[in-house]
């Protein structure tokens, strides 16, 4: 008697698990598809910001012309492919310093990212997980993010227009 006792509390438990999974989530609101966007505006903007930072140095480098330092990047832990190119140690120090200044901003960069997924006021973990999953598969979702994330960046140009005109003011 105990033991059909057990087994129909195990039973019931397991449906009443199984029912609750099956659920489906609530459909996600604008305001967390707009946090979610915020994120990727921020990190596409950063990616865009490195992008030129490193583009810079390596134009700006006296040591390395740029085509030159594409070739050492090109052939970077292949000794034999370096030798061919016959990198002095001045090219390979000054190659070097922009790769860790480079390596070092993207580092950066990848902290202040996961810290704003990790924060739950910004996105937070399972909104970041669960967007990324959805935009995958939903058309609808991707259309509603789509259209957010073009009117942040609509609002962003403004505003970096509206700051260009101040300053030219001064």
């Amino acid at each position: 008697m105990m033991r059909l006792l057990q087994f129909m509390l195990l039973t019931v438990v397991l449906s009443l698990g199984s029912q609750a999974y099956a659920q489906e989530e609530a459909p996600l609101t604008d305001e967390e598809i707009t946090r979610y966007a915020n994120l990727m505006l921020f990190a596409d903007a950063e990616k865009e910001a490195m992008k030129e930072r490193y583009n810079e140095w390596i134009q700006s480098n006296e040591t390395l012309e740029a085509q030159r330092f594409v070739d050492i990047k090109a052939a970077e832990g292949d000794e034999a492919k370096l030798a061919e190119l016959a990198v002095t140690e001045e090219e390979m120090a000054a190659f070097t310093a922009i790769q860790e200044r480079y390596d070092n901003m993207v580092a950066a960069f990848k902290e202040e990212y996961t810290a704003m997924i990790k924060d739950d006021e910004q996105v937070g973990v399972s909104l970041y997980n669960r967007m990324r999953k959805e935009l995958k598969g939903d058309e609808e979702l991707e259309a509603r993010y789509d259209a957010i994330y073009a009117e942040l960046v609509a609002r962003q140009e403004v505003a970096s227009e509206a700051d260009a005109e101040g300053s030219e003011g001064n």
